[in-house]
This record gives structure tokens, sequence and C-alpha cells, in this order.
């Protein structure tokens, strides 16, 4: 038999080739513990992820926090994306722990934010790319602050009658039916009586949530009736930055805006931010 020379050449430089090219995929391949050098290892992340604390209203429609969703997204081409959700509850500060399967050898990304009941975001925020190796596992840390403030006004020991410093006046009934919470000079919470007004020494108290951090002009003011008038009796503003999570008290001083030549003052107090507490006492007799 006439064997023919320039086809084992060709034999031979093709099975050069597909053993070179073996050997480069067997390089290039990370090599499982079992020896599998075609399986990739996975990594882990455990993520520590820090809710700042909102604040805490005695409300039913309060921000009340409800879930955490975490999305990891990495530097492949396409990127590769892993979600996780997790149940969080309140608005006090929280620390969630969670653990996430990652393709190694690439960059991550990993983006939080947590849900209200309203389905409003209250944080928000993404970490600096780390990367992850076979088998390994990786530690990331967010710090997350709450978007909003949560304010409160309580006008406490609504007065039912008004009298002047001056000798021998006597008291004029007074009659309250609405107290209003401003912000920037928009009315944010609104308590208005259907029909007849607030009983003398009664606390009313109004309430608004999804404040931005930051400064705001705060205003109160307190609407009634005496003798023929029927309006606003009481005013007051006062502008101060807030800061999510932070106590912090302010005093608003409400001056007497009804019917007569003196002045009255109503001081107030704004509590804790994530909640402002506005505490009131209006007084019952007007200076003149």
């Amino acid at each position: 038999m006439r064997i023919d020379t320039k086809n084992i050449v060709k034999l031979a430089s093709a099975l050069t080739a597909a053993a070179l090219l073996g050997a480069c995929g067997k390089a290039n391949s990370p090599v499982a513990a079992n020896g599998n050098p075609d399986k990739e290892i996975n990594a882990t992340v455990k993520s520590t992820i820090l809710l700042g604390k909102v604040g805490v209203l005695s409300k039913s429609n309060t921000i009340n926090l409800t879930k955490l969703i975490l999305t990891a997204v990495s530097s492949a081409t396409p990127p590769d994306t892993v979600r996780d959700t997790s149940t969080v509850s309140g608005n006090a500060a929280v620390t969630v722990l969670r653990t996430l399967t990652l393709a190694p050898l690439r960059n991550w990304t990993l983006n939080a934010k947590s849900l209200d009941s309203k389905d409003s975001i209250i944080h928000e925020g993404a970490s600096s790319a780390f990367f992850v190796k076979p088998a390994d596992t990786a530690a990331v840390t967010l710090n997350l602050t709450s978007k909003f403030a949560m304010y409160q006004a309580n006008f406490n020991t609504l007065p039912d009658s008004i009298s002047s410093s001056v000798s021998g006046t006597g008291k004029d009934k007074l009659n309250l039916n609405r107290v209003v919470l401003l912000i920037d000079g928009v009315i944010k919470a609104d308590s208005i009586l259907a029909s007849g007004y607030f009983s003398g020494n009664q606390n009313v108290s109004v309430f608004f949530d999804y404040i931005t951090p930051g400064s705001h002009t705060v205003t109160l003011e307190a609407y009634g009736v005496l003798h023929y008038f029927t309006g606003k009796l009481y005013s007051g503003a006062s502008t101060f930055t807030s800061t999510t999570g932070v106590d912090q008290t302010q005093a608003v001083t409400l001056n007497w805006v009804g019917p007569t030549t003196g002045t009255g003052k109503l001081t107030v107090t704004l509590g804790k931010v994530g909640k402002v507490t506005v505490n009131g006492t209006l007084p019952g007799t007007v200076i003149q």
C-alpha cells in the first residue's frame, strides 16, 4: 500500500494545533476543587446594610419600613445581576446582614434601597466596586441615611377664652376650630373640625412625613372665632436646619394676630428631626 506523505504532514499539523488550543484553554480556566477545569467556583459577599433612623411618630400612617432590596451588578459584558429582598420594619436605625452568591473574577457593585408601606424609597445608596476571587468571601458595608424627616406639631392646652392685662377688662370667649402646619409656606397638615370647636385645655396634633433634610421654614397657625370675628388668631414661624435621625429642639413663638391692638404669644417646641415635635401652649391673656 502506498502512503501519501503530504497527507501525513497535514494530519500531524492539525493534531499539533488542536493540542495547543486545548492547552491554552486549560491554562485560562479556573480549576475547581474536584479537578474539573470547566466549572467556575462561585464567590460570596457578606453585606452589612445600616439603615439610619427615620424617627418615631405615634400615628398609624407614619413612615414604616417594610423591605430592603439589594441588587449586585458585575463588570462583565453583559453584566451579571443578582437580586435579594429582605423584610424590615419600623423607622429606627436597623442593621441588616445578607449573604449573596456571586460569580468570581470580576468587579461587583452592590446597590441597596429600602421601601416603606407606601412603596416610597426611604434609604438608597451603592457601594464602591469590589473584586471577588473564586471561593472567596468579600465583606461590604453600606451606611445609608434616611432621605426624609417626619414632622409632628402638638398644640397643647388650647385656651377657651382670652383676656387683656388692662385693669377692669373681662374675658372673651375664644373658640378654636383649626390648626395648621406649613413647611416653606405650603400647607402640609391641616386639622379643621367639620362642626363645633376644640374643647378648652385640649391637645391637638398634626403630622406630615417625607420632608427632605436641610433648612426649612416651619409655620404654625391657629384659627377660630372671637366675638364676630372668624379667621386666623395665632401665627408664628421659625427657620432651622434639620438632619434625619438626629434629635433636636427648636422654639417657635406664635403671636396673636386676631382682632386686638395688643399682642399675645404662643411658645412651641420643635422636637426630634426625623420627627419635628411642636409643643405649644396658647396664652389666654393678650398684653395691651
